[in-house]
């Protein structure tokens, strides 16, 4: 199992960053559905599908998927008020037909003027012998889309 571990400061709260985790403008990209199954004022539940092309994934990754994959994430935080001094989001991802798993806890919390936003991502694959080999081809591909996502997050 891979593991990476982000943190970003955010000059807001966890109730507004969730809300921006609730708009689907947020995982909006090309290629990308977005399905909302629940807003951040009943607890957030959306689901993503998104085409990665060939081009675009890492060899060992490449050979068992073909000419492309489709990432599905699930994306889950139960609902806070907007004084709530912490708050958390679970994504748990797939790229359908490969033996990966991965797993992102989000931890939001209020510290002085701001919000820590500390990320903990597992990949895991079930691929006997290789599954190792699997995990640290997709890890940086996994932390770029993480770091790209926790990136809009926080105010620049």
């Amino acid at each position: 199992m891979k593991t990476i571990e982000l943190r970003r400061r955010a000059a807001r709260t966890p109730a507004q960053i969730l809300r921006q985790v609730a708009d689907p403008r947020t995982w909006a990209a090309e290629d990308t559905a977005v399905t909302v199954h629940r807003g951040a004022a009943e607890g957030i539940h959306l689901t993503t599908r998104t085409h990665i092309p060939a081009s675009k994934l890492p060899p060992a990754a490449s050979r068992f998927l073909g000419d492309g994959a489709e990432l599905r994430q699930d994306v889950r935080a139960d609902p806070v008020g907007p004084e709530a001094q912490a708050a958390d989001v679970r994504i748990d991802a797939e790229v359908v037909g490969a033996p990966v798993d991965v797993d992102v806890a989000i931890a939001l919390r209020v510290v002085g003027e701001g919000t820590d936003i500390h990320a903990i991502t597992r990949i895991a694959s079930s691929v006997p012998l290789f599954g190792s080999m699997i995990e640290s081809a997709l890890e940086p591909y996994v932390e770029s889309l993480l770091t790209e996502r926790l990136d809009q997050l926080i105010d620049l």
